[in-house]
Formats: C-alpha cells, sequence, structure tokens
C-alpha cells in the first residue's frame, strides 16, 4: 500500500474510483484518452498499464465490448479489481498483474489503449510505486506498438496519449511496424499555451487522417471549453 491515509474516491457519472494504492493518480489524461478513443463497435479491449482502472472502466461505460486490464503493479491491480468490481461492469471486466512483455491474449484484441508512462529522464518520485508508474520502462510507445503489432486484430485500433513533440518516432516506430496513423489530437491547457499532450490511433488499415486539437479550458473565466465538455460530458458530473 502507498499510503494507508489516503482514501480519496473520484466519482464519476456512473462509477467511483478509489486510487489509494496505484502510483499513478487520476488525472485529466487518462478521462481525456478514455473519452477520445474511438470504441462504438469493439468486442475486445485491452487496457495496458491500467492504473486504477480508469480507462477501462470508461471503454465499458461506452461499450459493450469484454476488456481485460494488465499492469505490472500489486497496487494498481487491487485497486482496478475493486473499482471494477463496484461498477455496472464487473461481468466483463478482468484485471491481471502481468507485464506487456509476458501478457498474451486470448483473443486478438479491437482495442489496445494505454495511458504509459512517460517520463524519461528527470528526478524520479520518492515513492517507488509512483516512479514506476511515471517512468518510461518496459511500457513505452514502442512495446505498446510492438505488442499491437503482433496482436491487433486486422481491423482493430491503437490508441494511446504521448508528451507532445514526439511524432516523427512514433510515426516512424509504426510505419515501420505496418500500423497506420489514423487519428491525431494535440492537446493544450488552454489557447495561450502550447500543447502539452498528442493523442494517437494507429490501425492496420490505411486510410485519411484525422487531425485535431483540443483545448481544456477558456483563458478568461477558466471553465471547461464547449468541445471538451461535449467530449467528457458522459463522466465529469460538473458538466
Amino acid at each position: 500500500m502507498i499510503d494507508s491515509q489516503r482514501h480519496i474516491t473520484f466519482s464519476f457519472k456512473q462509477f467511483d474510483i478509489d486510487d489509494s494504492n496505484c502510483g499513478m493518480k487520476v488525472g485529466t489524461d487518462g478521462v481525456i484518452l478514455g473519452a477520445w478513443t474511438a470504441c462504438a463497435d469493439v468486442r475486445q479491449a485491452i487496457d495496458i498499464g491500467c492504473g486504477s482502472g480508469l480507462i477501462a472502466l470508461m471503454i465499458a461505460q461506452r461499450c459493450n465490448a469484454e476488456i481485460t486490464a494488465i499492469d505490472i503493479d500489486e497496487g494498481a491491480c487491487r485497486d482496478a479489481r475493486n473499482n471494477a468490481d463496484l461498477s455496472p461492469w464487473a461481468d466483463r471486466i478482468e484485471v491481471i498483474g502481468t507485464s506487456i512483455d509476458s501478457y498474451k491474449p486470448v483473443i486478438s484484441p479491437d482495442l489496445i489503449v494505454s495511458n504509459p508512462p512517460f517520463f524519461a529522464s528527470g528526478e524520479q518520485s520518492p515513492s517507488a510505486y509512483r516512479a514506476l508508474a511515471r517512468h518510461e520502462g518496459a511500457l513505452n510507445f514502442c512495446s505498446l506498438i510492438d505488442f499491437a503489432a503482433e496482436w491487433l486484430s486486422a481491423d482493430g485500433r491503437l490508441s494511446f496519449i504521448y508528451p507532445y513533440g514526439r511524432d516523427d518516432e512514433i510515426i516512424y516506430k509504426a510505419e515501420m511496424s505496418r500500423l497506420k496513423l489514423r487519428r491525431i489530437c494535440n492537446l493544450r491547457q488552454n489557447s495561450q499555451r502550447p500543447p502539452v499532450r498528442t493523442l494517437y490511433e494507429f490501425r492496420r488499415i490505411d486510410g485519411p487522417i484525422e487531425t485535431d486539437l483540443l483545448t481544456i479550458k477558456e483563458v478568461d473565466r477558466q471553465a471547461y471549453t464547449s468541445r471538451f465538455a461535449e467530449l467528457c460530458k458522459d463522466f465529469y458530473l460538473e458538466l
């Protein structure tokens, strides 16, 4: 357990999240990825590095897929299982404690989704669990793309979020793995700030690329923009 005194529950419209034992806490990145990822036709989904289960639960709310959520951290898996068990979709979410290198799906997934750790350098968190959750290691864009290239179904999608400015290396890696960029969305806090994150969707099937820029808040009143509110309205209580 990371902090036995910390038991904060984050309430969404249809489920709750307790991340007390999880290194990576609930944040805007995960909510945006869970809402942005295309999943209407998905039958089998894998959430890699699931943390407390936030994205798995969001995908479960949005479609009828069977979802496998995996994480290498025991505390994260404990939170994810508890959160899934208390949700309306407990029968469709399985949480497995394993690494991306060890996991071999029984059925090819239509969707692979991940909010991976991506701080490749800099000072490590004093908590070993939080450091594991935040810093690139075995789970990074390369391992995600390799996993998708091996296991993704013929018409499936790989969807993940990463820091802004990594497009060249990420898209090149995907191209070399025969995955095609189909959607890309840059994310910024407000219109006066540069983008800080990028959302990617890759598929085996080539086609037109949908590009977008999403702004979270208005500059003048710190309210959510109408586009962000529309994206996340099914989840945030205040929307």
